[in-house]
């Protein structure tokens, strides 16, 4: 912890300087297809990151990153093979997406170095609410059969139904109005 806390961030200084940055260097994949990235412990985990304050939220921000098919979406660096960069939604604002870079190992110090483009990402000790979500998710929770709490996915599911019943309501109010002018 003491050498974190003297060291810059040297990820944030690459991302800046571009040198990790540019689209073109950056492959999708989902975590489940052939990626490795350190298992770390619960405790590992608050040592990481001071505490369980920010892996408490970790778990919605999680469940946001999730596509239709329950995947969890990471981008790895097509030159190197220890780092993952994510877009994390922010969770005060729909039109705001964050980008969030983990450079890691898997011997040795097994999280080396992050950065995330909120305006609290750029610390070295601790981390923001999204690296940490990251983290905890590939790291933690997909090891220990993680799932998306049932509340969440009801609500979700009756969203998306109720936008595709409006859609279809608002189709059939337009195919009424064409048969009302056919008759006028």
């Amino acid at each position: 912890m003491r050498t974190r806390l003297m060291h810059r961030n040297v990820l944030q200084q690459r991302v800046e300087m571009g040198t990790i940055s540019t689209r073109s260097r950056w492959k999708k994949t989902i975590e489940d297809v052939d990626f490795d990235f350190p298992e770390l412990s619960f405790d590992d985990l608050c040592f990481l990151f001071l505490g369980t304050y920010k892996i408490k939220l970790a778990r919605t921000y999680v469940e946001e990153h999730l596509d239709q098919e329950g995947d969890y979406t990471v981008e790895l660096d097509a030159n190197t093979d220890n780092i993952l960069r994510c877009t994390i939604q922010s969770r005060h604002s729909s039109a705001v997406k964050y980008k969030s870079w983990i450079q890691y190992s898997l011997s040795g110090d097994p999280i080396i170095a992050w950065y995330c483009t909120c305006p609290g990402g750029a610390v070295t000790i601790g981390a923001c609410a999204h690296i940490v979500s990251i983290v905890w998710y590939l790291s933690y929770a997909r090891h220990h059969h993680f799932e998306p709490s049932k509340g969440r996915r009801r609500i979700q599911q009756a969203i998306m139904e109720r936008i595709v019943v409006g859609e279809d309501d608002d189709m059939d109010d337009k195919d009424q109005e064409e048969e009302d002018d056919d008759w006028h």
